[in-house]
């Protein structure tokens, strides 16, 4: 069982969604979904060099109590910062899942 008292970090999932715009065009948002505790883990970090720039990546896992709804077209919210989730892992007999994201840019 988890205990709560690792899971004390606010983030906020976000689940895709499409809208349309004035003249009907298609457009892709982000709603928020679900408000859920977690524990913040920074599992590593790099920083890549291209012509415009350095460009820091930040890995981060979250470990929240198990949920289905939460799939891979969804993103987290945390410290004003978007990660885009690139794996979901299920730990336990649906107790948790650790949530392994990186920095989302836009």
């Amino acid at each position: 069982m988890i205990s709560t008292s690792v899971l004390n970090r606010k983030i906020i999932i976000e689940r895709e969604s499409t809208s349309t715009n004035s003249v009907g065009t298609p457009i892709e948002t982000y709603v928020t979904y679900k408000n859920k505790y977690a524990n913040v883990y920074v599992s590593g970090g790099s920083t890549e060099f291209t012509e415009s720039g350095a460009l820091p990546n930040t890995n981060i896992d979250f470990t929240i109590r198990y949920d289905e709804d939460i799939n891979y077209k969804c993103r987290i919210k945390y410290n004003n910062q978007y990660y885009k989730i690139l794996h979901i892992e299920e730990m336990g007999r649906k107790l948790a899942q650790k949530i392994r994201t990186i920095v989302f840019e836009e």
